[in-house]
C-alpha cells in the first residue's frame, strides 16, 4: 500500500507530469467560495498552469452574517468561532464537489485542495516593537478532507509570517506563472476587499517581481454603502451611487494623507485598518461637511482609484515600463471605479483580466492551487522581497485525509 509520504515523493520525482489541483478561496469580501480546478506541470520558475473549470457559490446569508460578526470590532465566544469554522469547511466542501461533478472529474483524480478561508483577524509583524505577526483563518481542514476525500492544504500565510514576513501578498508567484509575458510589462491589479498590484515586468525573473497592498479596494466602499442603507445594500452595484455622487476634493485629500498610503513596499493591510470603524468615521466626516450619501460613496471610490495610481507613480513606474494593467476582483465590475482609474493612468492600457483568458472570479482560487502544488513538491512559493520574509518558505499545513488510510 502507498502511504501519504510515498505518494508525495512520487509526485515530486516527476514534476513534469500533469497534475489536477483544486484551489478554493474566500477573500476579504467574504461573500462566498470560489473554486478553481487547474491542470499544472513543472515547478518553480518553469511551472505552467491552465484553468480547467471554476465556480462561485455564495455563502448562505445566515453564515455570511455570522462571519461578518466575527470581524473587528466584533466580540464572540469560542463556541461561535468553532461553529463558523465548521460551517465554512462544509461550504468549501460542497463547492469543491459540485465543481468536480460539473467538470466530470473524480475526487480521486485530484492531487490536493489548497484553501484560503475567511480571515477573522490579521496582525502583521511590527519591526519597530518586535511584535510577531499572525493570522486567524476560519477553516476546519480535517472536516474538509473528510468530506471531499482530497488531501487539504490550508493556512498558507502562516509560514511566511513565521519567517518574519507579512504573510501577504502571496499571489505573486501564481500571477507570474499564469500571466508573464516576454515582451510586455504587466500589472495584474486585484481590486478585492483590498487593492494589490502584482508587477510583472517584461521577461521578468524572480528578482523583478513586486506585489503589495496599495490600500482599500472594495472594503471601504462596501462598508459605507452598508452603513448608509442600514444593510439593505452591501455594495455599490455597477458603481451607480458613485456615478451619481460628487467627489469632494478636501475629503479625498484627507483620505490620501493616511500614513499607510505613503508607506513604501513591502506593505500589506486589511479590514483591521480600512474596515467598518474607518468607514463610519469617513461617513461622519462627510456628513459634517454637508455631503450627500452618494457624494461620500463617490469620494471613497475615488480614494481607491487614487491610492492605486499614487502607488504606481511612487513605486512602480519609475522602475519599469508597464504596457498594460489587467483588472480583477469585484472592483473590476464597478464601471465608475474603472473609469476613475483609467482617468488617472491615461498612458497605460487598463483592461479586464478576461482579455488574458482568465475569468476574474477564478484568478485567486487558481493562484491558491498553484501555490499549493509548489508546497506539494516541497518547494517554497512566497517571494521574500514582496512579503518581507527573511527567507523563502514552504507554505501551508497538510491534512492528508482518509485517502491514505491502510486498506483504502
Amino acid at each position: 500500500m502507498t502511504t501519504w509520504p510515498q505518494a508525495v515523493a512520487a509526485i515530486a520525482a516527476e514534476p513534469d507530469r500533469e497534475r489536477l489541483v483544486l484551489g478554493a478561496m474566500s477573500g476579504t469580501s467574504s461573500d462566498g467560495v470560489t473554486v478553481a480546478l487547474i491542470r499544472t506541470w513543472g515547478r518553480g520558475i518553469d511551472r505552467q498552469a491552465r484553468l480547467v473549470a471554476h465556480r462561485t457559490d455564495p455563502y448562505p446569508e445566515e453564515l455570511r452574517r455570522r462571519i461578518f460578526e466575527l470581524y473587528p470590532p466584533g466580540r464572540f465566544e469560542a463556541a461561535t468561532l468553532l461553529q463558523a469554522s465548521l460551517e465554512v469547511a462544509d461550504a468549501f466542501a460542497q463547492a469543491a464537489l459540485a465543481l468536480l461533478r460539473d467538470a466530470g472529474v473524480a475526487p480521486d483524480a485530484v492531487h490536493l485542495l489548497s484553501v484560503h478561508g475567511p480571515v477573522v483577524y490579521y496582525q502583521p509583524p511590527d519591526p519597530a516593537t518586535g511584535e510577531r505577526g499572525g493570522v486567524l483563518e476560519l477553516m476546519e481542514p480535517a472536516r474538509l478532507a473528510e468530506a471531499t476525500g482530497i488531501p487539504v492544504l490550508c493556512d498558507l500565510r502562516s509560514a511566511d509570517l513565521a519567517a518574519g514576513g507579512a504573510g501577504a501578498p502571496l499571489s505573486v508567484f501564481g500571477d507570474f506563472v499564469l500571466f508573464r509575458h516576454p515582451d510586455r510589462g504587466r500589472i495584474i491589479q486585484n481590486i478585492g476587499g483590498i487593492a494589490n498590484p502584482t508587477v510583472i515586468p517584461a521577461g521578468a525573473g524572480w528578482e523583478d517581481l513586486l506585489c503589495f497592498d496599495t490600500g482599500p479596494g472594495n472594503v471601504l466602499i462596501d462598508a459605507v454603502v452598508t452603513a448608509i442603507t442600514d444593510g439593505a445594500e452591501t455594495y455599490d452595484r455597477d458603481g451607480v451611487r458613485a456615478a451619481r455622487g460628487r467627489v469632494d476634493p478636501e475629503l479625498l485629500a484627507e483620505l490620501m494623507a493616511h500614513p499607510y498610503i505613503h508607506r513604501a513596499p513591502p506593505k500589506t493591510t486589511g479590514r483591521e485598518v480600512f474596515g467598518v470603524p474607518f468607514a463610519l468615521d469617513v461617513l461622519a466626516r462627510g456628513r459634517r461637511r454637508g455631503l450627500g450619501d452618494d457624494d461620500v460613496v463617490a469620494t471613497v471610490t475615488a480614494f481607491t482609484a487614487e491610492s492605486i495610481a499614487f502607488n504606481y507613480r511612487q513605486h512602480v513606474l519609475p522602475r519599469w515600463r508597464i504596457h498594460e494593467v489587467y483588472l480583477t476582483g469585484g472592483g473590476a465590475c464597478n464601471p465608475t471605479l474603472v473609469r476613475m482609474l483609467r482617468d488617472r493612468l491615461p498612458e497605460i492600457e487598463v483592461r479586464p483580466i478576461e482579455d488574458l483568458g482568465m475569468p476574474s472570479q477564478a484568478r485567486e482560487a487558481a493562484i491558491w492551487a498553484v501555490l499549493g502544488d509548489e508546497s506539494l513538491l516541497g518547494l517554497p512559493s512566497n517571494v521574500p522581497a514582496t512579503s518581507g520574509a527573511r527567507h523563502p518558505a514552504i507554505l501551508g499545513k497538510w491534512v492528508p485525509g482518509p485517502r491514505w488510510l491502510p486498506g483504502r
